[in-house]
């Protein structure tokens, strides 16, 4: 039996620091063509960590959670760690999760990261998370945290949809949680897209990824027993705005239901853009279902439907 699963307290960290696009351009030589493109893309301003590594990035991120849920360490029974750089992993012998473990006291809690989606893996692992709690009736709450900090100013491109930002985000799983209810999570690897940003491929990269996230949207409301008509907010990837308009239009969702404010004011910040959106999007109406949705690098997307 899938049991009932909320979302009842979220958090999120970014950096002090805040660029804008053009700034970025003139520091790495862009052309002009380049940041025009980022600038219709939505994109103005990213956070950079300024010398603030992932650890420190994630550990605001679950100080802010613990102080504004009041949850004890004890009570925390896994911690699972998302990323999309290998940067934001500790090197071995060492394992980030376990010093966060250390770090927070959650002697209760089992540890394991989950990277393999990259920045859609913050939602990927709420299909890990769903079969733990299956598996293990008796667990009760579990830690989703991620973060990321991209060690090169110049790699920061996503060619023309965006810039990769630094931040952290952490949210608390709970069984019979009684917001943000769990209905649907789906996911799509495709391995079109292998070489990432490598690739001289936009073109056809961009028609997959909007037909793919189009099959996506669709099959997550449907999984849920919902229409698209039910749908009272859609909270994106802050990638290719216009792209977002487009796909709208395809579904016939009216583009008002897109909460698109973070495009501009934050930027993508990779494994966390879904989870800042969801603590930042007011007014959700209690009984509706909302989507999230993330996209990888790589092929990979993910979607998930939240009754609030």
């Amino acid at each position: 039996m899938i049991p009932d699963l909320g979302i009842p307290h979220i958090a999120f960290h970014l950096p002090q620091h805040i660029d804008d696009v053009r700034s970025w351009g003139k520091r790495t030589q862009q052309n002009i063509a380049t940041v025009l493109n980022l600038e219709r893309a939505g994109m103005r301003y990213y956070r950079s960590a300024n010398g603030q590594t992932a650890i420190g990035l994630a550990a605001s991120a679950i100080q802010r959670l613990l102080l504004a849920s009041g949850i004890a360490p004890r009570e925390v029974d896994c911690l699972v760690y998302v990323h999309t750089l290998q940067g934001s992993v500790a090197p071995p012998p060492q394992s980030l999760p376990g010093v966060l473990c250390d770090r927070f006291g959650f002697t209760n809690a089992e540890a394991f990261s989950f990277a393999q989606q990259h920045c859609a893996s913050a939602l990927a692992a709420l299909r890990v998370i769903r079969a733990l709690f299956i598996a293990r009736p008796h667990m009760k709450r579990v830690l989703l945290a991620g973060a990321d900090v991209m060690p090169l100013t110049s790699e920061r491109l996503m060619q023309a949809e965006g810039i990769l930002g630094d931040g952290a985000f952490a949210a608390f799983i709970e069984r019979d949680a009684p917001v943000n209810r769990l209905l649907a999570v789906t996911t799509h690897a495709s391995g079109l897209g292998w070489r990432g940003v490598l690739a001289n491929e936009e073109s056809r990269l961009a028609a997959q990824n909007f037909l793919t996230a189009r099959s996506l949207i669709r099959q997550t409301v449907q999984q849920a027993r919902f229409t698209l008509d039910d749908i009272q907010r859609i909270l994106p990837h802050h990638l290719d705005l216009p792209a977002w308009h487009r796909l709208l239009d395809s579904l016939q969702v009216p583009q008002d239901r897109l909460f698109s404010e973070n495009f501009a004011r934050i930027g993508h910040v990779t494994v966390s853009d879904a989870f800042i959106n969801l603590a930042q999007c007011h007014g959700l109406v209690p009984g509706r279902p909302l989507l999230l949705f993330a996209r990888g690098v790589g092929g990979f997307s993910a979607a998930a439907l939240l009754v609030r």
